[in-house]
């Protein structure tokens, strides 16, 4: 485990994507040892990459952080019909219970009508 300064040092320098997705998903959900800057400069990571990052969340079943992430707006209907699919694929039980009780909170389901 890497210290907060070790763990942004990394973020800040890797040009590797998936290295840099790990450094902030870790870094911005760190309790402690993370300060503000550092923070700031996670989130806007994820804001800006929030696809990959509810993705990685999802594999995880870290529900929690999910949560946390659509709290600050950062996707919306579109990416959400996304995740639904991807956490169905992969049978990702939590995260799809998660993510179909999120759709029906915040948008429903469209009924359909079918002619006999």
């Amino acid at each position: 485990m890497y210290s907060g300064e070790e763990l942004f040092q990394i973020f800040s320098e890797t040009k590797q994507q998936p290295k840099k997705l790990a450094a902030a998903l870790d870094g911005f959900f760190r309790e402690i040892g993370v300060n503000d800057r550092q923070k700031e400069a996670y989130g806007a990571y994820l804001k800006r990459r929030i696809r990959p990052a509810v993705e990685q969340l999802i594999e995880e079943e870290a529900v929690e952080k999910i949560e946390i992430l659509e709290k600050f707006g950062w996707f919306g209907k579109e990416q959400l019909e996304g995740f639904i699919k991807m956490a169905r694929e992969r049978s990702k039980t939590a995260s799809l219970v998660w993510l179909l009780h999120l759709k029906n909170e915040k948008y429903g389901y469209e009924e359909q009508e079918f002619e006999l």
